[in-house]
């Protein structure tokens, strides 16, 4: 069947463009992908004009309208569609995944994979046992909500692909869990070798200050500044995703978070401009990523001794440029996710 005969895969939702670059890869490669999301909005006061394919609702669209057109949308998937790959969105709720849109779909023989983003999944109470730097307070209502949307979506997805940190808490729900990694399309980010002849410029773009640290990381450069060394601090939000990699181009060192403990696109996007690129990995899931992973491990209590390090190494700064870009192209280039998962879309019947 040649491509134009071929019904797209559907990649359902936005975080952080991923589904995005996952749909542009697979059809560079032969095989069809449109990324549609739910609405033209971004997270919490964001507005980084993330790309995408088509958006069912504007921003403007009334309550009940959106909701209309999310069922109108729903009924064409069978006809219009190969598979659907969910991205941390659905089209109704995902509590009730169960009782309409997953029956639907099933029924009409439609294969079905989800991946997850973080919040969306992470279990508080799991995440605190394995993370002393994690930012929630236990919650055990939401941590019971987060159980209830995940008996829902895997009664009929019975597959999910996700990162090392997420499968922890979703495998007991699913059938199977494979590996995801986050794609990222590597013609934006022209790496260059560093200019280790200059102070470093550091820069930290929390989307959520809290969640990534953002105050830890204010403090080790406040003393690092008392100690006299000789650096740049740069820190922003409510970026566009261009204005993002213009300055991520122009900076050093990218420092990321530091209280999840897995990274997440915007250390892979890092990576994929060669910048060193600091953010806590959790112990005990170092051994479940590639073994030449080069993020710069750190948390609140060691961001300053990783930092200054940084400073006063600019060799070291330099290996980790070429190693990180190197990183990327080998394990999340978004051609090389997207025959990842072909493997996984031919696996759950694609």
């Amino acid at each position: 069947m040649s491509s134009q005969e071929m019904k797209p895969i559907l990649q359902y939702g936005s975080l952080a463009a991923w589904p995005y670059w996952l749909a542009e890869a697979l059809t560079s490669i032969g095989h069809p992908s449109v990324n549609v999301i739910p609405e033209e909005t971004d997270v919490h006061d964001l507005n980084r004009r993330l790309p995408y394919h088509q958006a069912i609702c504007n921003a403007s669209t009334q309550r009940v309208a959106k909701l209309a057109k999310r069922a109108v949308f729903l009924a064409t998937i069978p006809s219009r569609f190969s598979l659907v790959h969910y991205h941390g969105s659905h089209l109704l709720r995902g509590s009730q995944h169960h009782r309409l849109e997953g029956r639907y779909l099933a029924y009409r023989d439609v294969p079905m994979v989800v991946s997850f983003g973080g919040g969306d999944a992470r279990i508080v109470e799991m995440a605190r046992a394995r993370n002393p730097y994690f930012y929630r307070p236990l919650d055990p209502n939401r941590d019971e909500s987060i159980r209830r949307y995940l008996r829902s979506i895997s009664r009929y997805i019975p597959f999910a692909a996700t990162d090392s940190e997420m499968a922890e808490y979703v495998a007991p729900y699913f059938k199977e869990v494979f590996t995801f990694r986050q794609p990222v399309n590597l013609n934006r980010f022209q790496a260059s070798p560093p200019n280790l002849d200059r102070p470093p410029v550091f820069l930290h773009v929390p989307t959520e200050p809290v969640v990534k640290g953002t105050e830890y990381i204010l403090q080790a450069v406040q003393r690092l500044k008392d100690e006299g060394l000789d650096f740049e601090f740069r820190s922003m939000r409510r970026l566009t995703q261009a204005e993002f990699y213009r300055e991520i181009d122009s900076c050093d060192v990218y420092v990321d978070e530091l209280r999840c403990g897995s990274h997440g696109v915007t250390a892979v996007e890092a990576m994929a401009a060669g910048k060193p690129t600091i953010t806590y990995i959790r112990p005990d899931l170092l051994d479940k990523y590639p073994a030449d992973l080069p993020l710069v491990n750190a948390n609140p209590d060691t961001i300053y001794d990783v930092m200054r390090r940084l400073i006063c190494e600019p060799q070291m700064r330099g290996d980790l440029s070429l190693a990180s870009r190197r990183y990327v192209e080998k394990h999340h280039a978004a051609t090389v996710v997207a025959a990842d998962m072909l493997d996984v879309y031919r696996r759950i019947g694609y």
